[in-house]
């Protein structure tokens, strides 16, 4: 996933439009991308060619697999690597192809690294690194999606200042997330009701040896 995310993100602005269209539309091959032409206005170059046709199916792979909203902070965490910060912060605004929430989560994406894991874990300390390992060698443990972040409520500190933060959605899943002083988040993950005690083993281990 990815590589795809990667060859997403090479195109710009034309990937995020091709991707948004074929969510919306549910078209793919060279139908997606005559529509997402269409949008654009450009010429065909922006998204012809063979390469480009075959990318259209890996999308729609994608979009099965992860969701719109989680695709598009994936390519956005990718693009802030290289993109000058601005520029994408005016390409989210003026893209009446997404809503007011979308906009904000897309918006942190590219400030704060939101969604980022890697990005996230920047400039943490030894404490909450710590925390992050014993959590990620949860069975079962997934990447939680930033947007879930502020429904969770603090369950203790770390000595740092980092703050665990929990919350179930409505569906009983359990949901966990470190938050920085400063109100970032820096990790999140969820597991299955299987592996809830192995979660409730690990926030014990943190708060034993971290708190």
């Amino acid at each position: 996933m990815d590589e795809v995310v990667k060859k997403i993100a090479a195109l710009g602005l034309p990937g995020i439009i091709l991707v948004v269209t074929m969510a919306a539309t549910g078209l793919t091959g060279a139908a997606a991308i005559t529509a997402a032409l269409a949008f654009l206005g450009g010429p065909a170059g922006m998204l012809g060619g063979i390469a480009i046709l075959g990318l259209t199916g890996l999308i729609a792979d994608a979009l099965t697999k992860m969701g719109l909203e989680d695709l598009l902070t994936a390519i956005y965490c990718q693009r802030r690597l290289s993109a000058p910060h601005g520029q994408l912060l005016d390409e989210i605004e003026t893209l009446s192809l997404f809503d007011g929430d979308i906009k904000q989560r897309l918006k942190l994406t590219v400030t704060d690294g939101c969604g980022c894991s890697a990005a996230s874990k920047e400039g943490i300390s030894e404490i909450t690194r710590e925390a992050v390992a014993i959590l990620e060698a949860v069975p079962g443990i997934t990447p939680a999606h930033h947007r879930d972040f502020n429904s969770s409520n603090p369950i203790m500190r770390l000595r740092d200042g980092t703050a665990v933060r929990a919350w179930k959605n409505p569906l009983g899943v359990e949901h966990i997330f470190l938050g920085a002083p400063d109100g970032r988040m820096i990790y999140g993950g969820y597991v299955g009701w299987i592996h809830s005690e192995g979660l409730n083993q690990a926030l014990s281990q943190m708060r034993r040896d971290l708190t």
